[in-house]
């Protein structure tokens, strides 16, 4: 296929998440679901009882909120009956004498049958995913930062944009922020054809939406600076990018990591 022309079209973007149950369906992740609903994904697998590597199922129910306790609550000011000492209480009268009942003998158990039960059928997870022996990604504070974009971006953090915003004209590779896991890399939302989320620590995710070719795949290690995705100019137009950092699921300023060239 060439590099020009898009790669999926407009009707395979995934819209935002929002409510308060979402069904996976395939292709999904824990990592790209609660990204679309804004939320931190350790939150949703606490949530959802899901534990590490965080694998999921196609038609898997996932509740995007607590669910909230159930059954009544005591009233911390509802009153207490008390006990009236005044009262008299009757005195216990003895229990009559039962006629004794021979007791039956014991009857002889029947063997119980033996009930052969098949397996349940193996579930698949959403995306199947093969394991690669990789060491994990360093600590933040060890991390070395740099621009996705050589630019400056068009659009900087703050008054609604949640990251930062590229209108880019001709052909580049847009790189990786700092060193990670590729954690999902997939069909993208609002207006992007793709989307390739790192996750450089248990808190610290960085998000690129574009409109091109992915150069890496999931559970890939990435280093500082390595591509990412490849992109081509589209009838002399200027292409869109968005690039986002989160920590605990809240963005954050990029600035706060990324100092200027």
């Amino acid at each position: 296929m060439p590099l020009g022309k898009p790669v999926v079209s407009e009707g395979s973007q995934q819209p935002p998440i929002s409510g308060n149950v979402f069904i996976v369906r395939p292709g999904d992740t824990l990592y790209s679901i609660a990204w679309r609903a804004g939320k931190d994904y350790k939150t949703l697998a606490q949530i959802n009882g899901i534990s590490a590597p965080f694998t999921i199922y196609p038609g898997q129910r996932l509740l995007l909120v607590a669910a909230e306790p159930q059954g009544p609550v005591a009233s911390k000011n509802a009153p207490v009956e008390k006990t009236n000492p005044s009262r008299s209480v009757a005195a216990p009268t003895k229990p009559k004498a039962q006629a004794s009942v021979p007791k039956p003998k014991p009857k002889t158990q029947a063997k119980a049958k033996t009930k052969v039960v098949s397996p349940a059928p193996e579930k698949k997870p959403a995306r199947q995913t093969v394991p690669k022996k990789s060491s994990p990604p360093r600590r933040s504070g060890a991390l070395t930062w740099v621009r996705p974009i050589k630019q400056n971006p068009s659009v900087a953090f703050g008054n609604g944009s949640k990251g930062w915003d590229y209108q880019v004209q001709g052909n580049f590779r847009m790189r990786s922020a700092s060193a990670g896991e590729v954690v999902y890399a997939g069909n993208g939302i609002a207006g992007y054809e793709r989307l390739v989320i790192v996750k450089h620590s248990g808190n610290l995710l960085s998000a690129y939406s574009f409109n091109g070719r992915i150069l890496v795949s999931e559970q890939q290690q990435v280093r500082t600076g390595q591509s990412l995705a490849e992109l081509r100019a589209r009838n002399g137009n200027r292409q869109k990018v968005h690039f986002e950092l989160r920590r605990n699921g809240e963005p954050i300023n990029p600035k706060a990591l990324i100092k200027p060239p």
